[in-house]
C-alpha cells in the first residue's frame, strides 16, 4: 500500500511540479483606491474577496456580517453588493462583493466584519473570523479603541501613517482579556495574481512559505510585535483554538482568528 502510495505522489509531482503546501484562507479588504486615508462626504469602495492575500488566489465568498464602528463609537450598516471576481490562477470567476460607505465625520473608521464559524475539510476544523481594516478621515481619532469584537487586535502603535520598516505593536484580547502565547501569522497583500514560478524561494530552490507567512507569538500579556518591511497593506491575524463544534455526526475543534488590515507608506525620499 505504502509503495502504491509513493507511486502515485511521484507520478503527480513529475506532471504538475512539487505541490505547496496548503496556505490558509483569509477575508480580504481591497480598498478601490490607493492607501487609507479618506474625506469627510466622499464615498469609499471596498472590494471583499475569500482567498489568499499575497499570491491573490481567489475562492467563492460567502456573504457576511459587516459594519462600521465611527470615530465617535457608533455601529453603522454598510451596503453590499454581489459581484465576480476572475481568479488569475484557474480562470474561473469568483463570487465576491462591493462595499460602500461614507464618512459623515472626521476620525479614524474601522470596517469590521464577524464570519460564521466555516468548516475548513483540509484542516478538519471550524474557522471563525473577526476582522477590522483602518480608515482615516482627516483626524487622529479612534484608531486605538476597541470595535466590539468577541476576539480583537487593539493597536498601540497607530496603523497607518508610517513608512515601510517601521515597527507595528499591538495586543490581542479575546472576550476582553489579553491573550497569551498565541500564534500570531503576518502576510502581505500583493494586489495582484503571483504565479507559483514568481513566490520567492529560498536557498534551496523550494518555495520559501515561511517569508510569504511570517510566524511570531503573543507574550505574557497579549502583546505582539511585527516589523512590516514594504509599503502597501499587510494583514496580521492572532489565532486561537477554542470550543469545539459537531458537523454529520462528528466533532472538530473550532479556531478563532483576530484580524487586523494596516497600510504603511512608502519609506520618504532621502534629504539631498
Amino acid at each position: 500500500m505504502h509503495f502504491r502510495w509513493l507511486a502515485c505522489f511521484l507520478m503527480v509531482t513529475a506532471f504538475f511540479g512539487t505541490p505547496l503546501p496548503a496556505k490558509a484562507h483569509y477575508h480580504v479588504y481591497w480598498p478601490q483606491q490607493p492607501g487609507c486615508y479618506g474625506q469627510v462626504g466622499v464615498p469609499v469602495k471596498w472590494q471583499y474577496f475569500w482567498g489568499h492575500p499575497f499570491d491573490m488566489l481567489i475562492s467563492d465568498a460567502k456573504p457576511q456580517k459587516f459594519f462600521i464602528r465611527t470615530p465617535d463609537g457608533r455601529k453603522e450598516a454598510v451596503s453590499l453588493q454581489l459581484i465576480t471576481l476572475t481568479d488569475q490562477e484557474s480562470g474561473q470567476h469568483r463570487q465576491a462583493y462591493e462595499l460602500e460607505y461614507k464618512p459623515l465625520i472626521p476620525g479614524d473608521y474601522y470596517l469590521c466584519l464577524e464570519s460564521s464559524p466555516e468548516f475548513i475539510p483540509e484542516e478538519k476544523l471550524f474557522q471563525q473570523d473577526y476582522v477590522k481594516e483602518v480608515w482615516h478621515v482627516g483626524e487622529e481619532k479612534g484608531w486605538d479603541k476597541p470595535v466590539g469584537l468577541v476576539f480583537e487586535i487593539l493597536p498601540l502603535t497607530r496603523p497607518y501613517g508610517w513608512p515601510a520598516g517601521s515597527v507595528f505593536k499591538a495586543q490581542a484580547r479575546f472576550m476582553g482579556k489579553p491573550l497569551k502565547g498565541a500564534v500570531v501569522e503576518v502576510e502581505k497583500f500583493q494586489g495582484v495574481f503571483v504565479p507559483k514560478d514568481k513566490l520567492p524561494k529560498d536557498h534551496l530552490g523550494e518555495h520559501n512559505l515561511p517569508l510569504i507567512t511570517r510566524v511570531t507569538k503573543t507574550d505574557a500579556q497579549g502583546y505582539l510585535t511585527v516589523t512590516l518591511d514594504s509599503p502597501g497593506w499587510w494583514l496580521i491575524a492572532v489565532l486561537h483554538p477554542h470550543g469545539k463544534k459537531t458537523l454529520e455526526g462528528k466533532t472538530y475543534p473550532v479556531e478563532h482568528r483576530a484580524c487586523l488590515w494596516l497600510h504603511l507608506e512608502a519609506p520618504p525620499a532621502p534629504d539631498p
